[in-house]
């Protein structure tokens, strides 16, 4: 297969690597002596050295809903019991859930990892694809009418039956739980290990028990220092040479109410409006937090200087990254919420098509489950516009930027095509249902590489879980 030598230029909010890499002497045979020269193709694990494997990663297809909601549930389990329980996976040979167990796990955790689980087929809602052709598109900004009076009933439906359909986890014993290889992942970025800088992603691979870590340039030093620190099967490096990740920070001139899709302009930038965002009867919008500071204030291009709203939460360090918001033990990404002003609002609509479009759908709602491999979805912003075809490639990623910010627990795309650019971040990303949107995510950037186009984002429902107040939808 011939390889491109096509540099990687890689946008991505929160996520940073070096952008060299150099060659490794040929020849050289598996369990040699250590060197710092620099690794470019696969090598094997050994005793002494993590395994290295290239080329793009295989993506399943895309998991029917029932099977997500199981696994979903499944990984609620392992949650609950860390130390324990591995994350789950869903076997691609079988369709199987896979829940591992630690070999010296007592004979209860195998059972509480075995026990069925039911998929109400009433809680399998259809998320909508990637498809934008769908109908639904609204051109230009009308006056809404109000909401129609709810029906009258004239009569009730008779109960019916529902059989839900019962999984089954397997459980085989496995070396590592989801505590020992999340401390890995939230580690190893950071570490000191040689070579660090080269170092730009980490995710945990459920399905071989270890941890991925994506590098953009790796040294057989490195290599060894992994297997070193971590052991040799909790590690492996999936090397993707240039790949060069750095934050972003950039639909022209939006009028009040907003819409989400919309440029706005922050103490950092121009971004994007992700979603409008509703609590206590109040209007908001939801961004990147990387596109703002706490407290600041924020403005849309038509109106100049007017502050039309101001940060009030923020989960993003301007210079460590994605940090745990007060009362919280688990990371949400990188979001920040705007409070609108007095006399500024913003609408449950959001802005399709390029980049100078007026078109527009109605936001439905958010996904019904958190993202799985294989989902696929599209991205609106600024600078790029409307960009479908996404696949999600990874999820609960921690990355770091460039400039050393570390994006935690996000979810990891790709495609071909048009990559996001600066001004994109904070924007939706979305699936449509019916003609009408589907809340995925919030984008902390993307950009290029060797195999295509990458794309990082805040799960939503992550968003709703961490902030006060929930999307504004119709």
């Amino acid at each position: 297969m011939t390889r491109h030598k096509r540099r990687l230029l890689t946008r991505v909010v929160a996520v940073g690597a070096a952008a060299t890499v150099a060659l490794l002497g040929a020849g050289q045979p598996a369990g040699a002596e250590p060197t710092s020269a620099d690794v470019t193709g696969g090598r094997p694990a050994t005793a002494s050295a993590v395994e290295v494997f290239t080329g793009p990663p295989a993506v399943p297809d895309q998991l029917s809903d029932d099977v997500a909601l199981a696994l979903e549930a499944a990984e609620a389990r392992a949650e609950a019991d860390p130390a324990d329980l591995a994350p789950p996976y869903v076997d691609r040979a079988t369709g199987r859930i896979v829940v591992g167990v630690r070999g010296n796990a007592d004979s209860t955790k195998v059972a509480y990892a075995a026990a069925g689980i039911a998929v109400d087929p009433a809680n399998v809602v259809d998320d909508g694809n990637d498809d934008a052709t769908q109908e639904g598109v609204e051109s230009g900004k009308t006056e809404e009418p109000p909401p129609a009076e709810p029906a009258t009933l004239t009569g009730q439906e008779p109960d019916r039956i529902i059989i839900p359909r019962i999984f089954y986890p397997s459980t085989p014993k496995v070396k590592y739980s989801l505590a020992d290889l999340t401390a890995v992942k939230d580690e190893v970025l950071e570490s000191d290990i040689p070579g660090v800088s080269g170092l730009y992603a980490a995710s945990v691979d459920a399905e071989r028990n270890r941890v991925v870590v994506r590098a953009s340039a790796l040294t057989e030093e490195t290599r060894t220092a992994l297997a070193s620190r971590y052991g040799a099967d909790r590690v492996a490096v999936h090397l993707t040479p240039g790949a060069d990740v750095e934050a972003m920070y950039s639909r022209d001139s939006d009028a009040n109410p907003f819409f989400g899709g919309a440029t706005v302009h922050t103490n950092r930038g121009v971004c994007t409006i992700g979603f409008s965002w509703t609590h206590e009867g109040e209007h908001y919008f939801l961004t990147a937090g990387h596109c703002t500071s706490a407290n600041t204030d924020v403005r849309m291009p038509r109106y100049g200087s007017s502050k039309v709203g101001k940060v009030v939460r923020d989960n993003w360090n301007n210079s460590t990254g994605s940090v745990k918001l007060s009362g919280q033990s688990y990371y949400s990404g990188d979001l920040a919420l705007v409070k609108m002003n007095s006399g500024w609002k913003t609408d449950a609509k959001m802005y399709v098509g390029g980049p100078n479009s007026n078109n527009s759908r109605v936001v439905k709602g958010v996904a019904s489950r958190s993202p799985k491999y294989g989902d696929k979805y599209c991205t609106g912003g600024t600078t790029t516009g409307e960009q479908c075809g996404w696949k999600v490639i990874d999820t609960k990623v921690n990355i770091r930027y460039r400039d050393g910010e570390m994006l935690r627990n996000a979810t990891l795309g790709e495609r071909l095509g048009v990559c996001i650019k600066n001004g994109d971040s904070g924007g939706p990303v979305y699936s449509v249902s019916g003609g009408k949107v589907v809340a995925k995510g919030i984008i902390s950037g993307g950009g290029q590489y060797e195999f295509g186009c990458t794309q990082l984002f805040t799960d939503i429902r992550l968003a709703e879980k961490a902030l006060p107040g929930i999307v504004k939808k119709r």
